[in-house]
């Protein structure tokens, strides 16, 4: 019996249409659904849409429209958008649906029965963006961060979820099973949310109902309270999972709702499977953590600059933008692009830039010469490798070396890693060709057992990159996979049984474009026609210091700045401003702790290239020696901006 792989993404909210925060997130569920099944296992891929909480009333009142109405309407943006994409989901799950809103119910009195959820008199802050109530320190950074006009003080009835008696189990869970929430870093987090420094007791109670709205499903048994939102919506992964494929194997979330999926989520669970004699302040149960999700897998945001795209900036794109130049195209840009857990910068520009590299300068190029040559000096039909010489044998063992690197990258949901491994052996195939000179050796009578060998090794490694890149591309992989003369789909064949050299199934067919280069330039001269002006806010003058006393340029040369990569980043106890990094400065690795907390946080900060001063002496701050200094600008409230060098400077160049 095949092995079950459950996977999932959050179900979206229903109060506007899709960007391409959700867009990524549900390519990256696909991609990771589709090379499970070729990797033999049977995949169950749930997705869908939250169409409760205050929200979607809000929204819907002041279109002058009941929220199930407004749910029914934008909805199908969220259907058709994956269909057009070619999203294999097996299921579309709403929160209306009938099954889900008897599971939720069912599920609230058996915790009502056991305790574990109570009614009591809430009052407190209650943030508006997240809804749901957050504590004193939660409400000190949202004021850190300038969200203060999205906190409101309320007071109401409320049923509570006695969240705080999970605390032990859920520290145990993160303790013993790191796998549970990835990257590792957003298990930090996760970590420091509970028991911030190590230190217990943070938790409280969580309120899971509202006598303030009426969308929502009714608490059994009093309906003036609806069930509320992060109780009805998590719910969704168990109210639609199809028998047999409990529990979850990987679920997708944003990091900005990794809080709730990694902390509430669990511990909803571990209530509900809980048996009498389990002891909360003992060992968590083996049994406990077989019901619970493997594996959270929460990545980043998208940016536009160095901001979030949203509504209100006006910088949001939508995936219709992306899709002009292609499903396929689209799909392999977010998978190419972004490392899972880590935020990334988005431009039209560096868009079209990836997909004219590597799909048509690379794969598109490479495809075509090789049919090319295959037609022209072999009629179609694939010779097979017979004289290799040292060039040849290291090109054959680095094909027969990729797809074990791949499959490994892949398996750990690390399809970037993966995808830069394939394009890697890409590049160093255009290199074999160029090296090779195949069209001389065709005028050769005496070497056309090595132009054998090179059409051989050329044909491999294309079939190779049709399968390995299938789970991405499934349209453009299946038009190589037909124009290599192979039959079937694809997307049918399994990774285990695939045979890197065995000979070619028939002629290869006369090569067909796998994709068209972008003109950049006519792509973007019809961007600036079509775009409407967009006001912009006047800035209010900065009061700049005056330019400081003179120096020589000797004084200046003293100073030696380098480029350097930020590798780790970690908030520095009782600070509110010092994180301490671990810098590449590309001779060594450096401790560099810096008063950028305020702008930054540590997350943010890994893998980001800065300028470090090099030769600045180590000096002591809050018990840890700091050897360097990062530049940034500073605005008038002393704002930090870290100075960034170009994405290509590499750690150790020097900075004049």
């Amino acid at each position: 019996m095949p092995q079950r792989f459950y996977i999932t993404t959050p179900i979206y909210y229903v109060n506007d249409k899709p960007h391409i925060g959700h867009t990524y997130t549900t390519v990256l569920a696909d991609v990771i659904a589709r090379h499970r099944r070729m990797m033999g296992e049977e995949v169950y891929f749930l997705t869908g849409t939250d169409e409760h909480g205050q929200k979607i009333e809000k929204t819907a009142a002041a279109r002058g429209m009941t929220p199930k109405a407004l749910a029914d309407e934008v909805m199908p943006n969220f259907q058709r958008l994956w269909e057009r994409m070619e999203i294999t989901h097996d299921y579309f799950v709403r929160t209306t649906d009938a099954q889900h809103k008897a599971v939720i119910q069912e599920r609230f009195l058996q915790l009502q029965g056991t305790g574990d959820i109570y009614k009591d008199t809430y009052k407190g802050l209650y943030s508006v963006s997240d809804e749901a109530y957050v504590t004193e320190t939660q409400a000190k950074e949202m004021q850190a961060q300038g969200l203060a006009h999205q906190l409101v003080e309320l007071e109401e009835e409320s049923y509570f979820f006695r969240l705080k008696a999970y605390e032990n189990w859920l520290i145990q869970l993160y303790e013993q099973y790191p796998e549970f929430v990835q990257p590792d870093f957003r298990l930090n987090e996760v970590k420091q949310f509970v028991a911030p420094g190590g230190e217990r007791g943070f938790l409280q109670d969580l309120s899971i109902s509202r006598t303030s709205i009426t969308w929502g499903i009714p608490v059994p048994g009093d309906e003036r309270h609806v069930v509320y939102v992060w109780f009805d919506a998590l719910l969704n992964y168990l109210s639609a999972c199809r028998e047999g494929f409990w529990p979850p194997t990987v679920q997708l979330v944003g990091k900005d709702i990794l809080r709730f999926h990694a902390i509430y989520w669990p511990a909803f669970l571990m209530a509900m499977f809980r048996e009498a004699g389990d002891d909360l302040d003992g060992p968590l149960p083996a049994r406990i953590r077989e019901q619970l999700p493997h594996t959270i897998l929460a990545h980043g945001w998208w940016l536009m600059g160095e901001d979030k795209m949203s509504k209100s900036r006006g910088n949001v794109v939508r995936p219709e933008e992306l899709l002009h130049f292609g499903n396929d195209a689209a799909r392999f840009f977010f998978m190419r692009e972004m490392q899972v857990g880590l935020d990334r910068s988005f431009s039209f520009e560096g868009f079209m830039d990836r997909l004219n590299a590597d799909l048509a300068n690379g794969l598109g190029n490479l495809a075509s010469r090789t049919l090319s040559m295959l037609q022209r000096y072999r009629h179609g039909v694939v010779p097979t490798a017979v004289v290799l010489d040292a060039q040849d044998q290291e090109v054959l063992e680095a094909g027969r070396a990729l797809a074990p690197a791949y499959l490994a990258k892949a398996k750990a949901n690390d399809f970037q890693g993966a995808l830069d491994l394939l394009w890697t052996y890409l590049r160093h195939l255009d290199g074999y060709i160029v090296k090779s000179e195949p069209w001389k050796l065709a005028k050769d009578e005496t070497a056309q057992a090595r132009l054998d060998t090179v059409l051989c090794q050329l044909y491999r490694a294309l079939r190779l990159t049709a399968v390995l890149a299938a789970p991405v591309m499934p349209d453009m992989t299946q038009k190589l996979w037909t124009s290599l003369g192979m039959t079937g789909q694809v997307a049918d064949q399994r990774f285990e049984t695939f045979q890197y050299e065995a000979a070619a199934q028939a002629p290869v067919a006369e090569p067909a474009p796998l994709f068209q280069r972008i003109d950049k330039e006519a792509v973007m001269q019809e961007e600036n026609q079509t775009t409407e002006p967009v006001a912009v806010q006047a800035e209010a003058p900065l009061d700049l210091p005056p330019v400081k006393d003179l120096i020589e340029y000797d004084t200046f040369a003293l100073m030696d700045l380098r480029v350097g990569r930020v590798l780790t980043a970690e908030r520095v106890p009782k600070s509110k401003k010092l994180i301490k990094m671990t810098v590449d400065i590309g001779l060594e690795t450096r401790t560099i702790l810096g008063g950028i907390g305020v702008a930054y946080a540590p997350e943010e900060l890994v893998d980001r290239k800065v300028v470090v001063v090099a030769n600045l002496a180590p000096r002591p701050l809050m018990g840890t020696m700091s050897h360097g200094m990062l530049l940034a600008a500073s605005d008038n409230d002393s704002k930090p901006y870290l100075v960034a060098p170009p994405e290509d400077a590499k750690p150790g160049f020097v900075v004049r």
